[in-house]
C-alpha cells in the first residue's frame, strides 16, 4: 500500500485501522515511516500510542533524529510511554525533555523516566568523555529521582544507577539504605552491590547483620559478597558445595572476577564428581572464554552424560571455530539430550558451523546427516543451497525430507526446479515437506504443480500444498481450494480456510461463516470452527479496507 494511503489511515477514527496503519509503517521500518510514527505518540487511544511507540522501537536508529524534533515542542504530561521509548532507543536527544519532567504527577511515570535515563546513562557512559556534560545531567536527575517521595520511584532509580556502576553515587544509595521502606532498602543495597566499589562495605555488612528485613539483609550478604577480598579460589571451592545457594553465588560472583576465575575453574574439571565437572564447565561457558577451551574440549568425550551435556552447553558460548569443530563430532552423541545441545549450540555458534555442518553432509549415518542439514536449515546459510540440493537426491527418506524444510528455511529461489521435482516422490512426507518449502518459497512457477497435489492420496500433502498456494498468492488457486473445503480431512479443510483468508478471497466469507456457526448448526469439528473464526476476521478487516479505498 503506498505511503500516502497508510499517513491517511492514522488519521481514521477507527483505532484498528490506525493501528493497522502503524503496523505498516513498522514493517517499512525507514525514516519516513518513523516520521509518521511519531505523530500518533499523541494519539487519543492508549493502545495505538503504546503500538507506535513499539514500532519507532523496532525501527530503532532511523527514528532517533524524527522522534527528537517532534518532542522538542511536546507539550503536557509525558505518560510512560514516551519515556520508555527514548529508554528503549537510549537516544540522548530525549534527556532534555526527560529532565524536564521529574516533576511528573504520576509516579508511574517518574519511574518509566528514571529507568529511561538510565538507560540514556549506559549509553553516555559507553560513548566517552565527549558526553561527559550530559552524562553528569543524567546522573544528577537520577539522584533527584533516588529522593523521591514515592517508593517504586526511588527504586527504579536505584537499579538505575546499579547499572550504571558510577561510585560517585555511592554516597546517596547508602542514605537511602536509611528508608523507611524495606523495598527502597533492598534495592539501594542491590545498586551499591552492583557497584562494587569496598567505600560500601561497612554499611552493608551493618545490613547484613542488623535490618530488620531478611529480604534486606540477603541481598546485603550478597552484596558484600560482591566487593569482599576473598580469592577467586575460595569462590572456586565453593562452587563445589552440597548447598544450591553457596553454588548460585559463586557462580554469580566468578562471572563477576571474569578471565582471572578461568585457569581456577579448569582445575575443577579435572575432579572425580561429575556435578563439579558439570558445574565448572556451565560456569566456563558463561564467562565465555576462549582459554578455557583446551580443558573443555577433551570432556565432549566424558564417560558421564551429565557431564558432555554441560560441557556442549558451554561450547555454545564460547565463539570460537574449535567450538564449532568439536561439536560437530559431539552431533553424533548417542545420548539424545547431549546431540540435541549440540545442535543447539553450533545453532548458536552461526557462521562458525558453517563448514563443520559441510563436513558431516557426507557421513555415512543418515542420522548424522539429517542433524547437520537440520542445523543449516536454521542457520538460514545461504551458500549451503547447493550442498542441501543434493540431499533430496540422498536415498533415505528422511534426509531428503529435512532437507525440503531446510531449503524452506534458507529461501533460496534456484530451489524451486529441484523441489518441484520431488513433489513426486514416492514418500508422502518428502512430497508435503517439499509442498510447505514451496510456499515458503513463495515462487509462483510451483502454482501449477501444487494444483496436482491438492488430489495427492495424502492429506498432509493436500493440506500442505493448499498451505502453500495460499501463501503463493496465485488466484488460479481459488476455485481449488474452494473445493477442498468439502475434503474428508479435517486438516486439509483447515487448511483451505487459511489458504482463502491468504489469497484475499473475500467472496469466501458467507461460507466460512457457516462453518463457523455452532452445533447443531454447524457439525465441523472445534478446530475447523476456529480456523474459520480467524480466517473471517482477516477477510471480513480486508473487505472494509477495499469498501474504504476508492478504485484508481
Amino acid at each position: 500500500m503506498p505511503l500516502r494511503q497508510i499517513i491517511t489511515d492514522l488519521q481514521d477514527p477507527d483505532p484498528a485501522t490506525r493501528s493497522w496503519a502503524v503496523d505498516s509503517l513498522r514493517r517499512l521500518g525507514t525514516a519516513e515511516a518513523a516520521g509518521a510514527l511519531v505523530f500518533v505518540l499523541g494519539d487519543p487511544d492508549p493502545s495505538v500510542r503504546a503500538r507506535a511507540a513499539a514500532a519507532l522501537a523496532a525501527i530503532g536508529e532511523p527514528a532517533a533524529e524524527p522522534l527528537a524534533r517532534y518532542l522538542a515542542a511536546w507539550d503536557g504530561s509525558l505518560g510512560t510511554v514516551i519515556p520508555e521509548l527514548l529508554g528503549r532507543l537510549r537516544t540522548t536527544a530525549g534527556l532534555d525533555l526527560l529532565l524536564q519532567h521529574l516533576d511528573e504527577p504520576d509516579p508511574l511515570v517518574r519511574s518509566a523516566i528514571a529507568r529511561a535515563l538510565g538507560a540514556i546513562s549506559l549509553e553516555l557512559a559507553r560513548s566517552g568523555s565527549d558526553n561527559s556534560a550530559a552524562l553528569s545531567r543524567a546522573k544528577t536527575g537520577l539522584l533527584d529521582l533516588l529522593r523521591d517521595i514515592e517508593p517504586e520511584v526511588q527504586i527504579a532509580a536505584a537499579g538505575a544507577l546499579g547499572q550504571l556502576g558510577d561510585p560517585e553515587t555511592c554516597n546517596a544509595l547508602l542514605d537511602e539504605m536509611a528508608d523507611d521502606n524495606p523495598a527502597v532498602r533492598r534495592a539501594a543495597v542491590e545498586a551499591l552491590g552492583r557497584i562494587g566499589d569496598k567505600q560500601s562495605a561497612n554499611a552493608l555488612a551493618r545490613a547484613a547483620a542488623d535490618d530488620p528485613s531478611p529480604e534486606v539483609r540477603s541481598a546485603a550478604d550478597f552484596a558484600l559478597r560482591s566487593i569482599s577480598d576473598r580469592t577467586v579460589g575460595s569462590l572456586v571451592e565453593l562452587l563445589t558445595s552440597d548447598a544450591l545457594d553457596d553454588r548460585i553465588r559463586a557462580l554469580a560472583l566468578l562471572l563477576e572476577e571474569g578471565r582471572s576465575a578461568v585457569m581456577p575453574l579448569t582445575e575443577l574439571l579435572r575432579r572425580p564428581e561429575p556435578a563439579v565437572r558439570s558445574a565448572a564447565a556451565e560456569a566456563l561457558g558463561m564467562l565465555g572464554e576462549p582459554a578455557a577451551l583446551d580443558y573443555l574440549l577433551p570432556l565432549v568425550g566424558d564417560g558421564e552424560s551429565s557431564v558432555r551435556l554441560a560441557v556442549v552447553r558451554a561450547l555454545g558460548r564460547i565463539r570460537h571455530v574449535r567450538s564449532a569443530e568439536r561439536l560437530a563430532a559431539a552431533i553424533e552423541d548417542q545420548d539424545p539430550k547431549v546431540s540435541g545441545a549440540a545442535a543447539g549450540a553450533l545453532e548458536a555458534l552461526g557462521e562458525l558451523s558453517v563448514e563443520p555442518m559441510f563436513q558431516l553432509l557426507t557421513s555415512p549415518c543418515a542420522e548424522t546427516r539429517v542433524r547437520a542439514i537440520a542445523v543449516l536449515g536454521r542457520l538460514r546459510h545461504k551458500g549451503a543451497v547447493n550442498r542441501l540440493l543434493r540431499g533430496l537426491r540422498d536415498r533415505v527418506a528422511w534426509v531428503r525430507i529435512v532437507s525440503a524444510q531446510a531449503l524452506g528455511e534458507i529461501g533460496e529461489g534456484q530451489a524451486t526446479t529441484a523441489l518441484l521435482r520431488i513433489l513426486d516422490d514416492r514418500d508422502a512426507v518428502v512430497r508435503a515437506m517439499a509442498a510447505e518449502a514451496l510456499g515458503k518459497l513463495r515462487d509462483f512457477r510451483a502454482s501449477m504443480k501444487l494444483l496436482d497435489r491438492v488430489r495427492d492420496c495424502s492429506d498432509l500433502v493436500r493440506a500442505n500444498s493448499i498451505r502453500a498456494l495460499g501463501r503463493i498468492g496465485n488466484p488460479v488457486a481459488v476455485p481449488f481450494v474452494t473445493s477442498a473445503l468439502g475434503d474428508e480431512s479435517v486438516e486439509v479443510r483447515c487448511a483451505a480456510i487459511e489458504a482463502l483468508a491468504a489469497l484475499r478471497v473475500v467472496e469466501a466469507i458467507p461460507r466460512l461463516r457457516a462453518l463457523s456457526r455452532p452445533w447443531p448448526l454447524c457439525p465441523e469439528p472445534a478446530e475447523v470452527k476456529r480456523v474459520a473464526r480467524s480466517a473471517l476476521a482477516i477477510l471480513e478487516e480486508i473487505r472494509q479496507l477495499q469498501e474504504r479505498t476508492p478504485e484508481t
